[in-house]
């Protein structure tokens, strides 16, 4: 018998705080124009979402001590009290300016073409997203052993349940368990039609070398009118020592392991992957 699993056990913590809703538009401060698919959220509350392609938000949150963050690639990440948010339409991010570091160009040999993840075959099983909320991420543990160069992500789906797919994806660190930083400074976004089978990403342009362990996560950043996400299931399989699996609720939620979120789930291993290069 199939596995099919959703995650979704857990009651989004913006329904603790009743149905009070902020909605605003975010823009860049130089242009005036919309900027897409901002995280927002409380961290503090695990409550988040994600704006429109045009800039444009709704936020399901009643009152709070702690500030609104806006975060996007590219911008300076800002707080805003939530006082000040429920008066404001518009939210202006300003551009972020950093110096570029000296670049030192050395001669790297490329050893060993290897598989990060699981490459699943077989169809299998099925694991969806933990939630419906905008922000939402699914990923996988990736093993480093040595210093690597990324060539392709690649996310294997079973079934889709909407006309078109819009994702980010996200490549943190991940040390001992701990999610930190993304290593991309810029969005690596997926724009399909809805399809079966495997969707591989180029990754070479962003010459991403790693030399420790990385979560490959793919974020929900647009529902196609109204469907939700609850059609769209990725490969799995079952295992019987680990799961690599990881996933978030909404914007500022935290990463949990699935036996954080379901203590008595099955160890279960996604089919997200990278083709990579390994560097003497």
């Amino acid at each position: 018998m199939r596995l099919i699993l959703f995650l979704a056990l857990l009651v989004p913590s913006s329904t603790l705080y009743g149905q009070d809703y902020i909605k605003a538009k975010v823009i860049d401060e130089e242009t005036g124009k919309g900027v897409p698919f901002v995280n927002i959220g409380v961290k503090e509350l695990g409550i988040g979402t994600v704006s429109n392609s045009n800039g444009q938000f709704t936020l399901e949150l009643k009152d709070s001590k702690y500030p609104v963050i806006f975060s996007s690639i590219g911008y300076e990440v800002i707080f805003i009290p939530y006082d000040n948010l429920k008066t404001l339409q518009i939210i202006k991010l300003k551009p972020k300016t950093e110096m570029l570091e000296e670049v030192v160009v050395t001669s790297k040999k490329y050893n060993k073409d290897v598989i990060l993840g699981y490459k699943l075959d077989k169809k299998g099983h099925s694991v969806g997203f933990g939630s419906r909320a905008l922000g939402t991420e699914i990923g996988a543990h990736c093993k480093i052993k040595k210093e690597t160069f990324l060539k392709t992500a690649n996310f294997t789906l079973n079934f889709t349940g909407t006309d078109s797919l819009l994702f980010r994806v996200n490549i943190y660190k991940l040390n001992q368990g701990t999610i930190g930083d993304k290593l991309v400074d810029q969005d690596i976004i997926i724009r399909t039609i809805q399809q079966k089978g495997t969707i591989t990403i180029d990754l070479e342009p962003f010459n991403i070398i790693v030399k420790d362990d990385i979560l490959l996560a793919l974020e929900w950043i647009e529902d196609d009118n109204g469907k939700g996400n609850s059609g769209i299931m990725f490969r799995a399989k079952k295992s019987a020592s680990s799961s690599n699996l990881y996933t978030k609720q909404t914007s500022f939620a935290p990463f949990l392991k699935l036996s954080q979120m379901i203590p008595d789930a099955p160890l279960i291993n996604i089919g997200f992957y990278l083709e990579a290069e390994e560097i003497d």
